[in-house]
This record gives structure tokens, C-alpha cells and sequence, in this order.
């Protein structure tokens, strides 16, 4: 008997997974508001109610995708992570995070669109941009202070500056999937967003502008 609940279960197992993979492609290529329950159960090869079964509805399907893949490759826990001037330095590390999640980051880019409205049923859940931008010029400051540099910097608009290249460059590479150019776009403006904090002209060869 114990035989057979282990083989049921781990046929259980095998069979979300399948669910959430399925669901993971379609949220990815159409988005959650155009993915119906009928085309993630015809992509898995199940019934709609299986589906029902497993998670209640096409929400908990989200749900449970969203705990199962966590926060990668979701710049905010990335960056929520980091301390001090590695805000900014370590930016080429999260390039090679987005090379390596290409489905994640389409799907992810998918449900912030469908979610940037404050009305929106998952806004709350998905969208962390003020907290995010805030992390950024508070650990910036922290930094300058504790160096005892204040160097003329508007630190808001560099963290929204940081922020709206991060999404500019990785919405350019999921339409080219130019790994290089990639690469090199955040090794580039990494550098020049360093000079700007050291108190230097970012307007040196080849620098990106910045605020």
C-alpha cells in the first residue's frame, strides 16, 4: 500500500510540474491574460479539470509558478540583495543572469506589463519599481556619506536612471538575444554610472550619458 501511495504521488508530482512548464511557455508567448486553462491542459495532454485538481484555478497556477521559479531573474530581488556601491558595480553580474533565464525573463516582462496598472489584479505582487529605485539611492548614499563624498548627484534620478536602463537593455536583448551586445552595454554603462559616483565626467570615450 505504501508502494502504491509513493507511486501515486510522485506521479502527482511529475504531472505539476509538466502543468507548470506548460503554463510557464504560454505565459511567456502570450501572457496570463490570454492563456486560458483549456490551452495549458491541450499543451500538457490533460483535462481542464485535471488542472482544476492540482491548482484550483488558472491564479494558482500563477501562484505556484511564481514559488516555484522565486524571484530569478526579477531585477528587484536581484538588486534588493545588494549592498552599498554593488548596486551599481555588480550590474554586469545580472546581465549574465538574464542570458542564462531567457523564458523566465520573457515570461516575467509579460506579467509586469499585464500588472503595471495599481488596479491590476497581481500589482502588488510583481511590481516593486518604487521600492527598488529607493534601495538603489539609499545604498548610493550611504556609501558617499560614509566616504564623505557629495559629489553633486540627483541621486533619485540616477536610480531611475540605473532602473529604466536595466528594463531598456534586457527588453532589446529579449528581441535580438545579442548575448555580446548585451554584455557590453551593461559593462559600458556600469562604468560610466562608477564615474558619475566618483565624482568624474561620464562623457569620456565610448560612455553611455546619465543624469
Amino acid at each position: 500500500m505504501t508502494e502504491k501511495r509513493s507511486a501515486s504521488a510522485e506521479r502527482g508530482r511529475v504531472r505539476r510540474e509538466a502543468i507548470l512548464d506548460a503554463a510557464m511557455e504560454l505565459f511567456a508567448e502570450q501572457g496570463f491574460v490570454l492563456t486560458s486553462l483549456p490551452m495549458i491542459s491541450e499543451r500538457v495532454g490533460i483535462t481542464h479539470a485535471g488542472i482544476l485538481h492540482h491548482f484550483g484555478s488558472k491564479e494558482g497556477v500563477l501562484r505556484a509558478l511564481l514559488e516555484r521559479e522565486g524571484p530569478v531573474p526579477h531585477f528587484g530581488a536581484w538588486v534588493l540583495d545588494m549592498s552599498g556601491l554593488d548596486v551599481v558595480a555588480k550590474l554586469p553580474d545580472y546581465a549574465e543572469i538574464v542570458i542564462q533565464h531567457p523564458l523566465a525573463m520573457e515570461w516575467q516582462f509579460q506579467l509586469f506589463w499585464e500588472n503595471r496598472h495599481a488596479s491590476d489584479p497581481m500589482h502588488e505582487e510583481v511590481l516593486h519599481d518604487v521600492r527598488i529605485r529607493n534601495h538603489i539611492a539609499e545604498e548610493i548614499r550611504s556609501v558617499l556619506l560614509t566616504n564623505n563624498e557629495a559629489p553633486e548627484i540627483d541621486l533619485e534620478a540616477l536610480s531611475y536612471n540605473i532602473f529604466a536602463f536595466v528594463i531598456g537593455a534586457n527588453s532589446q536583448w529579449l528581441v535580438s538575444k545579442d548575448d555580446e551586445l548585451l554584455r557590453r552595454s551593461y559593462r559600458r554603462y556600469t562604468d560610466s554610472a562608477l564615474r558619475v559616483l566618483q565624482g568624474q565626467s561620464p562623457n569620456h570615450e565610448g560612455a553611455l550619458p546619465l543624469v
